[in-house]
């Protein structure tokens, strides 16, 4: 649903220690599951995707018990579907043995995705540009389920800036990208992801609050917000279109750091911030223009 030419990668986990996650037990898949029961089965092949979506799914890492619980599966079961799954680079073992990570590897799978390298190729151009005008660093987002994703950044390389990793997930309703590619959608489907949003979001989520920065960032053509995660930095975000998508596909986001200096206002970084991403949205589909 979250799919504007986005891609679905796995949740990286986090570099703090936490406590061990907590995982449900999921419905089990495949021919065990008939909302997705098909024509074909392919028992292995789905067993195996099953725990790659658990294991991404935890966060931090997950212990063997723990996956098997969350597939309603034995350990025997799945044992040397995990030994599998890490050799070809989809998961890998914790240094301390004790569980199993997500890598990057779909990521960089979902990269070579045709939309996305386009994307990429559009925007680097433009991000670089807009990265030394600024000394400021940009990242290009999307969506991906009810998440939003770094795809690609630029560093500034005049001066130090803040920047997030590569794969980088974060709730659409809790991030400032997930604003502007909310607003930018067609009514239609936004009552989509409002009901998807609604049913994922955790309890005392502000969605009103959401849907009102959503507005606000429609009617001015991008958002000025203080940063959800780091104080005294604002994000400056503004809509991309691609050539097949509906709706917003991406958006620039520049996390503005006031530098001793260098004299940019909000409202002059998000014009720059705004033409930038409208230069590729005009080589992504050079017949239509930005909304």
């Amino acid at each position: 649903m979250f799919s504007a030419e986005g891609i679905q990668m796995p949740t990286p986990r986090s570099s703090r220690k936490r406590s061990p996650p907590s995982v449900p037990k999921r419905k089990t898949t495949g021919a065990r599951d008939s909302s997705r029961a098909s024509r074909y089965s392919a028992p292995a092949l789905e067993k195996g995707l099953e725990i790659i979506e658990i294991v991404s799914a935890a966060g931090n890492s997950i212990k063997t018990e723990e996956i098997a619980r969350a597939a309603g599966r034995s350990r025997s079961e799945i044992y040397r579907m995990l030994q599998v799954l890490e050799s070809h680079g989809f998961i890998a073992r914790e240094q301390n043995g004790e569980g199993y990570a997500a890598t990057s590897k779909m990521f960089t799978l979902g990269m070579r995705k045709t939309p996305i390298a386009d994307l990429n190729s559009a925007a680097l151009p433009e991000m670089r540009r807009l990265s030394d005008q600024l000394a400021q660093s940009v990242g290009l987002v999307v969506p991906a389920d009810d998440q939003i994703a770094y795809i690609a950044r630029v560093e500034s390389a005049r001066s130090f800036s803040l920047t997030l990793p590569l794969g980088f997930h974060r709730r659409i309703v809790l991030s400032n990208s997930g604003r502007v590619l909310f607003a930018f959608q067609p009514p239609e489907r936004q009552l989509e992801w409002l009901a998807q949003l609604r049913e994922t979001a955790a309890p005392g989520t502000d969605i009103d609050g959401f849907v009102a920065d959503a507005n606000k960032a429609r009617r001015n053509g991008w958002l000025i917000r203080p940063s959800v995660m780091v104080k005294g930095v604002t994000d400056i975000c503004a809509p991309i279109w691609t050539a097949n998508s509906i709706g917003c596909a991406a958006n620039l986001i520049v996390p503005l750091i006031a530098i001793i200096g260098q004299d940019y206002e909000p409202d002059e970084v998000a014009r720059m911030t705004r033409a930038a991403a409208d230069r590729i949205t005009q080589v992504l589909r050079p017949h239509i223009a930005p909304v």
